[in-house]
């Protein structure tokens, strides 16, 4: 696995600092100038650097070997053609687990990060096209500001350590949510890691800080109005499949999520995905977050087939 991690001064003089990620690197041939090909993250990197640039030759990563992937589900019980495409988790539950083991309430966000990994791999190996993990809420800054302060470096951890292991498996990384109240460097590692793992073909890991369901109903309500006001819309030409469009899952290929997994034993949805989730399945289990374990996973997908079979 190759580490990439250099400054790359281009012909348009802009000086382009690539971050440090175990990814196999896009050859970009630069010609009619050179024939040799240079390693960047991204075939998108060349829109930056250079118009002349030409050819762009990739591997795409994680191909979805089919025959494995069913093996892997036969085995746990599960039924490919059953398989939710979208699956949506309610990281609830961390301040509890601390509290109940006389701990801060740090302790038990660090335990939610502990358990996500596992998590996340497992629903590599199984093939999810879509894991979307409301990690922070609109509604959250109003806890203390010394949590606040470790979850948002927290969050800086977990798009730069722990997606070096996402996307050596393939996958996508993206992050959504009111990115303008972020700290300039969360705004810069999610644009960052987004571009990076733009083409990835494996499961699209979308993270939801700062987010909530209806910030995101009211920013595409105010996105259509200044598209009707600047004429690219006309009233009449607003539906569904326009609304979709202006969502802040319009960057995933399956934006409705099929399944939605909430921890902690509370029955509400607080404020996550309202529009999206309108046809959900929802799976409610009583462990807090830091519980979670690929077993409980594997049960929410069986609970999940069994439903779809009746």
């Amino acid at each position: 696995m190759n580490q990439m991690a250099f400054t790359y001064l281009s012909p348009l003089n802009q000086r382009i600092k690539f971050l440090k990620f175990p990814v196999r690197p896009f050859l970009i041939t630069h010609k009619p100038y050179s024939s040799d090909p240079v390693a960047f993250t991204s075939p998108l990197i060349t829109k930056k650097i250079c118009a002349t640039i030409t050819d762009v030759s990739f591997d795409l990563k994680n191909k979805v070997d089919k025959s494995r992937n069913r093996e892997v589900l036969l085995s746990l019980g599960l039924e490919e053609e059953l398989m939710p495409k979208h699956i949506a988790i309610v990281l609830d539950g961390n301040r509890r687990w601390a509290a109940e083991k006389g701990l801060p309430p740090m302790a038990g966000h660090s335990a939610m990060r502990m358990a996500l990994k596992p998590l996340l791999r497992k629903c590599s190996e199984l093939k999810l096209k879509a894991v979307s993990l409301y990690a922070f809420s609109t509604e959250n800054w109003n806890r203390p500001k010394e949590e606040v302060d470790f979850l948002m470096e927290m969050f800086e951890a977990l798009l730069t350590i722990d997606t070096k292991e996402l996307l050596s498996l393939g996958c996508r990384v993206s992050v959504m949510g009111d990115k303008t109240t972020l700290s300039k460097t969360l705004q810069n590692l999610s644009a960052q890691i987004e571009e990076i793992s733009r083409f990835n073909l494996g499961t699209h890991i979308n993270y939801a800080i700062n987010y909530s369901g209806k910030y995101d109903i009211i920013q595409a309500c105010r996105s259509l109005v200044t598209q009707v006001k600047d004429g690219v819309l006309i009233p009449s030409e607003i539906n569904e499949k326009a609304f979709i469009q202006e969502l802040e899952t319009k960057k995933i290929d399956f934006p409705y999520p099929d399944l939605v997994i909430r921890t902690s034993g509370e029955i509400r949805l607080s404020n996550f995905m309202l529009w999206q989730m309108a046809d959900s399945e929802l799976y409610f289990i009583k462990k807090y977050f830091p519980d979670f374990e690929e077993k409980d996973l594997i049960e929410a997908l069986l609970k999940y087939q069994e439903s779809q079979a009746s």
